[in-house]
């Protein structure tokens, strides 16, 4: 097989299942059940190599482009990258303690991967993007992060509440703060579990995270910042986001005056993910219209739909046919109230100090590009920190450029 079939990998999608395998405790470490990781690795410059020409990145957005992203395009070449990678590396699912948005103790789920090299370049947190089936989410498959293993980290993967273990849970979406703490939460399970292998590894760690993740990512970096700093001795080396929702409110807003919402699944995910969060009291039918209405629990509850499936489902982008019309007006209570919960959970103007790295396309179609511009125009210290607006392509065509810098410039 030519080196290049391996780089059409680059969708960050996970869609490579593995093969089941009880959870590791992490919290506390139930070494019982942990794998042998031999103690040495030989290879993989071949991958190193083909990872580093910029050639092959753009050759997998053709090929890609050409197949629409399609779940079926991507198992194939994910398949083909996890042949050629998993030799150097060990993978596993997890589970730990987190908290609901309400801060009650529950049992999380995540997963882990680690390198045979005993000497690690560092820790990096790696934030999904939007996921609603939970067969997608990193404790039941592998992930395009996977790759950074071949540059000498550990890469660490939550599934954020409401999937794996906590699947019978509400996903507050767009609540950073709950996400962001699902992952710091498995970054301290990590020096136990590492000293017990014998890893060296530095404290400071890499973030990162594409769309969703994106967003994430930023609000694990803040929480390392402003939380876990001098408690657990982690500080952020660099954080890398891609076209994440910054600025929920602002997104809010757009769509409206629009009266278009770029995902659709969106819709449902917001709207309950953060009534159930802040125990708002919403009603499904306060903001949602057929067919939304009546298959809210089977498309949405049911976690076994793809956003691209519910997507398709909802039958239109167009807001006005899929919410009611006091879900588009912040005359109404109930928007209203909405509305400031989404600004509660806005990170635009938050003085980070890490150095950073954001990519959004200038024609992305899913996520406003005012995100990045606001996140921009209101970070009050702009030292180190890099804003790469281009002409990317699409929301998931943009993935790619996002992937390859991230992973050259570790």
């Amino acid at each position: 097989m030519k080196p290049k079939l391996l780089l059409l990998t680059l969708a960050l999608c996970s869609v490579m299942a593995l093969p089941a395998t009880d959870y590791v405790m992490l919290s506390p470490l139930d070494t019982a059940v942990l794998p042998e990781i031999p103690t040495k690795d030989h290879g993989g410059d071949v991958v190193r190599s083909v990872l580093n020409k910029n050639g092959i990145w753009q050759n997998t957005q053709r090929n890609l482009r050409r197949q629409n992203f399609s779940d079926k395009s991507i198992y194939k070449v994910m398949k083909q990258l996890y042949q050629y990678t998993h030799k150097h590396f060990v993978t596993f699912p997890v589970a730990y303690w987190s908290q609901t948005p309400q801060g009650d103790s529950l049992l999380v789920s995540g997963r882990v991967y680690l390198p045979k090299n005993r000497i690690l370049n560092g820790i990096i947190v790696a934030n999904h993007y939007t996921m609603t089936s939970d067969e997608e989410v990193p404790s039941n498959r592998v992930s395009m992060e996977m790759i950074f293993l071949m540059k000498g980290y550990a890469v660490i993967m939550p599934d954020y509440v409401g999937y794996g273990l906590s699947r019978e849970e509400v996903h507050p979406y767009l609540h950073w703060r709950n996400a962001a703490q699902t992952a710091v939460d498995l970054l301290n399970c990590m020096p136990e579990l590492l000293d017990y292998y014998g890893y060296s590894y530095p404290k400071d760690v890499v973030v990162t995270g594409y769309s969703q993740g994106g967003a994430v990512a930023l609000g694990v970096a803040r929480m390392i910042e402003e939380n876990y700093h001098q408690e657990n001795e982690w500080t952020v080396r660099k954080l890398y986001a891609g076209a994440g929702p910054y600025d929920p409110a602002g997104t809010y807003l757009f769509s409206m005056e629009r009266n278009e919402m770029g995902i659709p699944a969106a819709i449902p995910l917001i709207v309950m993910g953060l009534n159930d969060a802040y125990e708002l009291g919403f009603t499904l039918d306060e903001f949602f219209l057929d067919p939304l209405l009546s298959n809210y629990e089977d498309w949405v509850v049911s976690k076994e739909y793809t956003v691209g499936q519910i997507n398709q489902l909802m039958g239109s982008t167009i807001m006005s046919e899929l919410m009611t019309e006091d879900a588009l007006t912040l005359d109404s209570p109930q928007a209203d109230m909405l509305y400031e919960v989404l600004l509660w959970n806005s990170n635009v103007g938050y003085d980070l100090q890490a150095p950073a790295y954001f990519l959004h396309s200038l024609e992305d179609e899913v996520v406003p590009l005012l995100n990045s511009i606001n996140l921009e125009a209101e970070m009050p210290d702009k030292e180190e920190k890099t804003f790469d607006f281009d002409y990317y392509g699409s929301h998931m065509e943009a993935s790619v450029p996002f992937i390859q810098y991230v992973y050259q410039d570790l």
